[in-house]
C-alpha cells in the first residue's frame, strides 16, 4: 500500500493536499454518488414517462418483484408492466425488466418523479428499503409531460428532479460557481464532491470547497500533473486487499464525477464542456441567468440573511431554503423564492432530515420561539431556537407573511 503522505510533497504549504490525505482516506473517500448503471437524458426520461402515463394515466402498474433467472415468466398482473417494458427497450434497445425496476425506477423515484409502493400499496419513501411491487407517476412526473409547458418549464421541472436526486447538491453547487465562476472536473472530483459530507468531524462545507478549489488552482500546472499521478498509484484497487470498502479505485472515482458532471450538464442551471472538462452556468436571455450578476443575486441575499438577522456563521450549520429553488417553475418564480426573507440558518442534520425529503417541508409555522417545517403530508421537522436554527426572533412574522406569499401558488407536490 503506498502512504498518502507522498501527496503533501507536491507543495507541503497548500491546506488543500491535507485535506485530500484525509479524504483518500475516509472510507467515504467518493463523496456524492448516484447509481452509475443508468444512463440517460432529458429526452428519453420524458418518453419513459409518458409511456407509463400512456398506460397507467393517474393510476398504478404492478411490477414483478423477482429476477428473472429466477421467475422468467410473467405472472398475473404483470402485463401493463410487460408491456411498459417492452415499449421502452423496443425504442431504446437497451432495458429489461429488471433493469428498470432495479436502476430505472431507483433513480425515477429519487427524482420525485414516480412513487413505489409495496404490496399493500402503502407508499415507500425514496430510500426506503423492502419489496417495490407498485409504481405510479407522481404530480411533479405528470407536470413534466404536460403538453402545454414551455420548454424552459420543462428544463426548470427536470431540474428540480435532479436536484432531488442529487440530495440538493445541484443547487448547493451554484453558490460556488457563482464565486468561481466554473469548476473543472479534477476540481470537483477531488474537492466539489466531497460537499456537505463529514471528515474527521468536521463538514466540509461551501467555504472549504472554495477555499481548496483556489488553494488547487495556485498549484502550477505541473504540479497538478504529479499530483493526479500520485493520487493514481494511491487509488489503485489491486495494491489493496479485503472488500469494495477497503479499497480505493481512482477510476471509478473518475467515472462517477463525470457522470455526476453529465446529469448537472441536463438541467437549466449548468452546461459541461466535455473537451475542456469544465462545467460552468448557463447564461444568457434563453436561460434561467441572464447576465452573471443574476447569478451572483443569490450571494447577495445570503450576505442579507446574516445582516438582517444579525447572526455569525457556525461550524455545522448552512443556509437553506425554505420554499427551495428548485421548485421555480419560471425565472421570475426562481428569483421570487431566492430572498433573505424566504431563507433559514439551520443545523446540519436538521437540514439533512428536510433534503432527505426531497425538500418538501415548506410550511413554515413557529412554536414560540421555536421554528417546525411542515410538509403537505404534515410530516414536521421540528427545530428548537438558538439549538437547530439561529435567526432574529423579532423577524417571525415577516418570515411567516414571506412564506404564505410563496406558497398561495405552489402545488403540493
Amino acid at each position: 500500500m503506498i502512504n498518502e503522505e507522498l501527496i503533501k510533497e507536491v507543495d507541503p504549504s497548500k491546506d488543500c493536499l491535507d485535506f485530500l490525505i484525509e479524504r483518500i482516506r475516509s472510507d467515504n473517500y467518493r463523496g456524492v454518488q448516484i447509481s452509475q448503471h443508468n444512463r440517460y437524458t432529458f429526452e428519453q426520461i420524458v418518453d419513459m414517462l409518458k409511456i407509463m402515463n400512456s398506460l397507467v394515466g393517474e393510476g398504478c402498474m404492478q411490477i414483478r418483484t423477482t429476477d428473472l433467472k429466477k421467475r422468467p415468466h410473467n405472472i398475473p398482473g404483470e402485463e401493463t408492466y410487460s408491456n411498459y417494458t417492452n415499449l421502452v427497450n423496443k425504442k431504446y434497445g437497451k432495458s429489461t425488466q429488471d433493469s428498470i425496476r432495479k436502476n430505472l425506477f431507483v433513480d425515477l423515484h429519487r427524482m420525485g418523479l414516480i412513487n413505489r409502493y409495496n404490496e399493500n400499496k402503502i407508499s415507500l419513501g425514496p430510500y426506503e428499503r423492502g419489496t417495490k411491487k407498485y409504481v405510479s407517476l407522481t404530480n411533479l412526473g405528470h407536470q413534466l409531460i404536460r403538453k402545454e409547458n414551455t420548454e424552459l418549464q420543462k428544463y426548470m421541472i427536470f431540474s428540480r428532479a435532479i436536484n432531488n436526486l442529487l440530495k440538493d447538491f445541484a443547487i448547493k453547487l451554484l453558490d460556488i460557481i457563482a464565486q468561481l465562476d466554473y469548476i473543472t472536473l479534477d476540481e470537483f472530483m477531488l474537492f466539489a464532491s466531497f460537499l456537505d459530507k463529514e471528515l474527521n468531524g468536521q463538514i466540509i462545507n461551501i467555504d472549504l470547497v472554495k477555499k481548496y478549489i483556489l488553494d488547487y488552482r495556485s498549484l502550477s500546472f505541473y504540479q497538478k500533473k504529479d499530483l493526479i499521478e500520485k493520487i493514481k498509484k494511491i487509488c489503485d484497487p489491486s495494491i489493496y486487499n479485503g472488500n469494495k470498502k477497503t479499497k480505493r479505485d481512482f477510476h471509478n472515482w473518475r467515472n462517477e464525477s463525470q457522470q455526476i458532471m453529465m446529469i448537472l450538464n441536463m438541467t437549466i442551471y449548468y452546461e459541461y464542456n466535455y473537451k475542456q472538462e469544465k462545467l460552468w452556468p448557463r447564461i444568457g436571455k434563453n436561460y434561467l441567468f441572464e447576465d452573471k450578476s443574476k447569478l451572483k443575486r443569490s450571494l447577495n441575499e445570503k450576505y442579507k440573511y446574516f445582516e438582517r438577522h444579525g447572526v455569525n456563521k457556525k461550524l455545522g450549520f448552512e443556509l437553506h431554503h425554505i420554499v427551495p429553488l428548485s421548485w421555480a417553475k419560471t425565472k421570475e418564480e426562481f428569483f421570487l423564492f431566492d430572498k433573505w426573507t424566504n431563507l433559514a440558518y439551520l443545523d446540519g442534520f436538521s437540514h439533512s432530515k428536510i433534503t432527505q425529503n426531497q425538500n418538501k417541508n415548506v410550511k413554515l409555522e413557529f412554536q414560540n420561539n421555536d421554528v417546525k417545517f411542515i410538509d403537505f403530508d404534515k410530516n414536521i421537522v421540528f427545530c428548537e431556537e438558538n439549538k437547530n436554527i439561529k435567526y432574529n426572533i423579532g423577524l417571525k412574522n415577516k418570515m411567516k407573511k414571506k412564506n404564505e406569499n410563496l406558497l398561495e401558488n405552489i402545488e403540493s407536490f
